[in-house]
């Protein structure tokens, strides 16, 4: 009977260790026992009839739950590493001169007095707020 009862609580202990091993909260391919970054943002779905289907990542037209793509750690990739992950950088791919005055919460170039010329170009970084600018942010 104690053979038995071993046996058993074993089964049962692989059994749940398999469980724990095989979930995947966030959809993103790597298990939860060894995510890094358990919460990976979710693919924002298009339906398949979509009129610019064409035009958008195909991965977004497959129904289901699905992930950014994670590194092996399961944590999303920062292409232009600024900081900010891909699914949240609207300019995922600057370039280190564009990024060299910093960068806004949105992962693109940091633009302080927001007369249309992002910082690390503007060669007039205190120009008044609805003033036209020139290319590198002067009053024309």
């Amino acid at each position: 009977m104690k053979f038995f009862s071993l046996v058993s609580l074993c089964l049962l202990n692989i059994s749940f260790i398999q469980i724990a091993a095989a979930q995947d909260v966030d959809y993103d391919g790597i298990a939860d026992v060894i995510d890094k970054c358990p919460d990976t943002a979710q693919l924002k779905k298009i339906s398949p009839d979509f009129k610019y289907a064409a035009a958008v990542n195909p991965q977004r037209l497959i129904p289901g739950s699905q992930a950014y793509p994670v590194g092996k750690d399961g944590c999303e990739f920062d292409t232009d590493n600024d900081g900010v992950v891909n699914s949240r950088d609207y300019c995922p791919q600057n370039t280190q001169k564009e990024l060299s005055k910093g960068i806004a919460v949105n992962g693109c170039p940091k633009h302080s007095d927001f007369d249309g010329t992002p910082d690390y170009r503007d060669q007039c970084p205190d120009t008044p707020r609805g003033v036209k600018t020139a290319k590198y942010g002067c009053q024309l």
